[in-house]
């Protein structure tokens, strides 16, 4: 197989090839007749040229099946995104994977959309720190329960970023954080006092989806309403938790 510098001389592929089935089947208990389509996948990845070795190939199609319990083609095509992936930005399989599955099951997207966006996000600097696979992980369901997709998501990151945020994991925490007093009644003093209708608002958001998002913006643009400066930061901060001060006012809208 050749590698960028020349090529790498392997012990007989036949051995390769047994070893790395072999621990492909004991890995995803495949049957023998699961086996010859999972065997058949792992070529096809590993003659793209992806994955340093086939057990490579083997153990990252094992760990791909285990989190997502995918098949056939769509099974061979993640597993090539998690490997393409991992040479490009440095993301480990298993770190993609968790996360392509939280925003699979969060947001009803495809695996390949999902690589798609992380991919995006990444090239526009979410992983200035290292932590965006953590943040997808742990936050994807705060966004989807505000009533955001998965583009949305990293749209709002990326925003977030763009004004200034050093942390892209603040800006989901800010999320979890409205979410909590959202739905636990503490924001709702807070809402009444910017003129609105608590219990409206709040009914509007447990809706999710666009009722949310309308929730939502309806709240941003009170709280841009607030002509005192002291008065706009204290009922941020009922409303939207500490993120409100540890990210400023404009990352947060």
């Amino acid at each position: 197989k050749y590698k960028a510098g020349g090529f790498k001389l392997l012990k007989p592929l036949s051995t390769e090839f047994d070893k790395a089935f072999n621990n492909l089947q004991a890995q995803t208990g495949a049957t023998a007749e699961e086996m010859k389509e999972l065997e058949e996948s792992a070529k096809n990845v590993y003659k793209a040229n992806l994955g340093e070795s086939m057990e490579d190939v083997a153990n990252s199609m094992a760990l791909v099946k285990q989190q997502t319990n995918l098949t056939g083609k769509e099974l061979e095509d993640v597993t090539s995104n998690a490997l393409l992936m991992r040479d490009t930005f440095g993301f480990e399989v298993n770190e993609s994977i968790r996360a392509v599955n939280s925003m699979m099951n969060q947001f009803g997207i495809s695996a390949d959309d999902a690589y798609k966006l992380i991919a995006q996000g990444a090239q526009n600097g979410l992983n200035q720190n290292g932590d965006l696979m953590d943040v997808i992980n742990e936050y994807s369901t705060q966004f989807a329960d505000a009533g955001y997709s998965a583009e949305d998501m990293f749209n709002m990151l990326n925003n977030g970023a763009e004004a200034g945020t050093w942390s892209v994991d603040k800006l989901g925490d800010a999320i979890k954080e409205y979410n909590i007093r959202m739905s636990d009644g503490t924001a709702s003093e807070a809402l009444t006092q910017l003129g609105l209708n608590a219990d409206e608002v709040t009914a509007k958001f447990g809706k999710g989806g666009a009722s949310a998002q309308e929730a939502t913006a309806s709240i941003i643009e009170a709280l841009k309403g607030v002509e005192d400066e002291q008065e706009r930061y204290k009922l941020g901060q009922e409303i939207m938790g500490t993120m409100w001060e540890d990210l400023g006012e404009e990352a947060v809208y």
